[in-house]
């Protein structure tokens, strides 16, 4: 049986993964997978109060937590920000703990992807990474479409797939002028796309990329208004990701071209709701790849708990002793997320150089729809 810890009690710690693991812990447990022991809760900050009024046992240091929370029988949640990661890994890796649900971004750049690789080498850690995207019935639905060409069972003549274009358009004013725990907005929204791009379309480069500044009255937060970024994955596919964080409206759109059809999903926007959407629009064989020859629009919503989904699997394959840290398989979240890392540093100092390049900055057209994202919308009407 196994007992949390979560390590970082704001928004990821007890705003998101502590309501899963509640509700995972209430239902009925014919497995003998948790253990009836408290959960425990540390944070550089005094939480003792909100913690005991979660059900969580507080603790006063991570050593503290190891005499509440026996490290053989512990999965650590770490939910603090990814500049104090790899310090906040080693103290938990001296005290004995090996199963660890590390928050995205892993790391913010490749030095510090290497340093968590080589000390969970050497001590033995079995790392995840949160990628609920990729534990998503939507992502799933898409993976089974692009591989066999089937959805909900039935098959598409859809041909192979040709591009790929993610909308994620939310508005991230306060959370952005509060805290400083992201440096540019590639590590906001874009490690859950870029994740699905790799897992759908395979690896990939970055041939372009840019940032824009949040822009508030006289106040700027530099690079933290928008993002975008065009791949060109190994096997010919190209996918365009937008990230809009001034935006006035919510959106997790993607939508993909195959040789006579496209496909249009919805990922839920937050913890509010869990569906989304998908609609297969069957092309008629032209080979165009516009999709526009009289096929049919087939709309379903899908039940799509998707961290809840990714908490319970990461816990059933601890107790289970798998072991997906490694390796390249399409559904090692810890193989996807190192990668991620990787072309986001690319993209990162590719946007920079632009940015500096600029006599004054110039602000993309983030928050309208870009061609390739305006073509698929179309056919959503």
């Amino acid at each position: 049986m196994l007992n949390t810890f979560i390590v970082g009690g704001g928004r990821a710690g007890l705003g998101l993964h502590w309501p899963v693991l509640r509700k995972l812990r209430a239902l009925p447990d014919q497995s003998g997978l948790w253990s009836p022991d408290p959960p425990v809760v540390w944070d550089v900050q005094d939480i003792r109060e909100q913690a005991l009024a979660e059900g969580l046992l507080p603790a006063d240091s991570l050593a503290h937590a190891a005499t509440l929370a026996d490290p053989a029988t512990t999965v650590v949640h770490l939910c603090t920000p990814p500049a104090d990661r790899f310090a906040t890994l080693q103290e938990l890796a001296d005290l004995g703990y090996t199963r660890i649900v590390v928050e995205k971004p892993l790391a913010v750049g490749v030095a510090g992807l290497e340093a968590v690789d080589m000390l969970a080498r050497v001590r033995g850690l079995r790392l995840r990474v949160v990628s609920p995207w990729l534990a998503s019935s939507l992502t799933e639905e898409l993976a089974e479409l692009v591989r066999y060409g089937t959805s909900g069972g039935a098959p598409r003549e859809l041909g192979a797939l040709r591009s790929m274009s993610f909308t994620q358009f939310k508005p991230r004013w306060t959370r952005t002028l509060r805290s400083d725990n992201h440096t540019t907005a590639f590590d906001v929204e874009l490690p859950h796309s870029l994740g699905v791009a790799l897992r759908l379309a395979g690896d990939a480069r970055i041939v372009d990329a840019a940032l824009t500044d949040m822009r508030i009255g006289d106040t700027v937060i530099p690079r933290m208004g928008g993002a975008r970024l065009t791949l060109q994955h190994h096997n010919g596919v190209t996918t365009e990701i937008a990230s809009d964080l001034t935006s006035p409206i919510r959106e997790r759109r993607i939508g993909l071209r195959f040789d006579t059809g496209h496909v249009v999903g919805h990922y839920p926007i937050s913890d509010v709701d869990h569906h989304a959407t998908l609609t297969v629009h069957d092309g008629t064989g032209t080979g165009t790849g516009t999709g526009t020859g009289g096929g049919t629009a087939s709309p379903r919503i899908l039940f799509d708990d998707a961290l809840t989904s990714y908490i319970d699997g990461a816990y059933r394959d601890y107790e289970a002793g798998t072991d997906r840290s490694g390796g390249s398989d399409d559904r090692s979240d810890y193989a996807i997320a190192r990668r991620v890392v990787q072309l986001l540093q690319e993209a990162r100092l590719l946007a920079s150089a632009q940015h500096e390049g600029e006599s004054a900055p110039r602000r993309p057209p983030l928050t309208g729809v870009s061609p390739a994202l305006r073509s698929g919308a179309d056919h959503e009407s």
